[in-house]
């Protein structure tokens, strides 16, 4: 009769560990939906900022990244979105440089750099 309560004990164990993993997968396949929209965002060095459009958009079950400018519209390079974090290259004047983003309240905020230089990037969600 005991081995028959635990087995029990183990099988509502098993199922609730199990249900805690799903939620917990599912729930961190949704952590981007906030972000999910097109972003003025404005990059800074020695106080010259350079405006910029960001467009984060999910395809296939996944977020994605484009850059919006006056050539038109082109995917991030190297997109990436891990822990509440977005990392990308972006092209600027012929160079690549490194984005890294986090959503700070109503905010993106985060820095980008390149080889010989680095500064503090920003954006709002366009209304």
């Amino acid at each position: 009769m005991a081995s028959v309560h635990a087995h029990a004990c183990w099988r509502r164990g098993f199922a609730l560990c199990l249900t805690v993993m799903v939620l917990a997968i599912c729930a961190h396949g949704q952590d981007y939906k906030p972000l999910i929209g097109k972003w003025n965002m404005t990059s800074e060095s020695d106080g010259d900022p350079v405006k910029w459009t960001l467009l984060l958009k999910e395809s296939d079950g996944k977020l994605t990244a484009s850059l919006i400018s006056d050539e038109g519209e082109q995917p991030a390079k190297d997109f990436s979105f891990a822990k509440g974090v977005v990392k990308f290259k972006t092209p600027y004047q012929g160079n690549y440089y490194d984005i890294e983003l986090k959503q700070v309240g109503e905010q993106l905020d985060g820095t980008w750099s390149s080889d010989q230089d680095s500064g503090r990037t920003s954006g709002t969600k366009a209304q």
